[in-house]
């Protein structure tokens, strides 16, 4: 079976020969040591080895201003290794949209500094900053080589890209105080993401990502009523967009935390899967049971404590018990939650992948058929 014949079944709530199988956001280190492990030339290698379905390939537009002031590259092994910044010292850097970060000093992480919009009363004269899109055809090209498995765009959810503009807490009080402030914001926003999503749909990417956190391990950063003010009539037409441009095309939402108080809006937006059912906050067998037959699942392998600190065993168990709860019909990409941590041993990342593939699919496919006739 094809990794879009295993994708398709699996849309379907059907048993496929397997699981689809995913590796988000992996980092340099984990990569790195994946490659020696397998005596691989290159990270494409690994992820054949591994049987990963599913490829996350940045759709690369361009910012001709802040092109011009580009005065370096962020290198080591922090997420964003590689990408062109304009630092303003050794450690802080500004990106594209103006967004002022910092690598911590042990350089395995970034932290937000500030944003061009922390201190606005108000827009003003402020607005997106000026991006140039390849063309469909150049978007194709680059997909071109990877038609054999799925392929995702990653497009930053407004909320996520706000915040980076005005800062958490400017954001959160802005959203009580200034209620009009951000509904602008997220205006321009919004039209600026939909096009993004839109080029890539019709370019042929398989599933659209919206990106970005809106909660925590205690819930929501913010009310679910302002979620359907301010998010779902602009989500919902967003994805109308996309569906347009390419009626196939599968659309994920991912934020960390325990987002169950919108579930049922991210479903009326139109979205088909849900990441990572972050399991520390939520029952991904819970979920599975309430949501299961209008979304499907991405996620759920623990990289909080499993997958780091848990022994070979533990981690192959909780992959089987994720297979048996929430995969037992389909509806269900097994993948780590986010980022494995740099430090994880190698055998438990391992593990996962190893415990996905020795499952015996043929009997989940009966123990499904069994409990489908005791429903009737």
């Amino acid at each position: 079976m094809t990794a879009h014949e295993r994708l398709a079944k699996t849309m379907r709530y059907e048993i496929a020969d397997r699981l689809p199988l995913d590796m988000v956001w992996p980092r340099a280190e984990i990569l790195a040591a994946l490659q020696d492990h397998f005596c691989a030339d290159t990270v494409e290698e690994v992820y054949r080895r591994l049987h990963i379905d599913f490829r996350w390939l940045p759709l690369a537009e361009t910012y001709p201003d802040f092109q011009r002031r580009i005065n370096g590259r962020l290198e080591g092994e922090m997420p964003g290794a590689g990408n062109a910044v304009v630092f303003h010292d050794s450690q802080t850097f500004e990106d594209a949209w103006g967004a002022v970060q910092r690598v911590g000093d042990d350089g395995k992480y970034i932290e937000w500094k500030s944003g061009p919009l922390v201190d606005k009363p108000d827009l003003g004269d402020w607005d997106l900053p000026e991006v140039i899109f390849p063309s469909i055809e150049q978007v194709r090209q680059t997909l071109q080589p990877y038609r054999e498995v799925i392929t995702i765009v990653e497009i930053a959810f407004p909320f996520k890209v706000a915040w980076y503009l005005c800062g958490m807490e400017g954001l959160l009080m802005r959203m009580i105080n200034q209620l009009d402030f951000v509904q602008e914001l997220y205006d321009r926003i919004y039209a600026r993401q939909t096009q993004k999503a839109v080029l890539a749909a019709r370019a042929g990417y398989d599933i659209i990502a919206l990106v970005g956190d809106i909660a925590g391990q205690n819930g929501m950063m913010f009310s679910p009523q302002l979620f359907r003010q301010l998010d779902l009539p602009r989500m919902r037409a967003l994805i109308k967009e996309v569906k347009q441009a390419n009626p196939q095309v599968q659309v994920l939402y991912h934020s960390d935390g325990d987002m169950q108080a919108v579930i049922p809006m991210l479903i009326e937006a139109g979205v088909n899967i849900i990441n990572p059912i972050q399991s520390a906050c939520m029952d991904p067998a819970l979920i599975k049971e309430k949501y299961g037959n209008r979304l499907t699942l991405h996620g759920t392998i623990s990289v909080q404590d499993t997958v780091p600190f848990g022994t070979v065993d533990e981690v192959k168990a909780q992959v089987r018990k994720r297979i048996e709860t929430v995969g037992y019909n389909g509806g269900f990409i097994l993948s780590p939650e986010n980022s494995i941590p740099f430090d994880t041993p190698l055998d438990n990342v391992l593990a996962i992948y190893e415990a996905a593939l020795e499952y015996d699919y043929r009997s989940l496919a009966a123990a499904a058929s069994i409990k489908e006739k005791a429903r009737r």
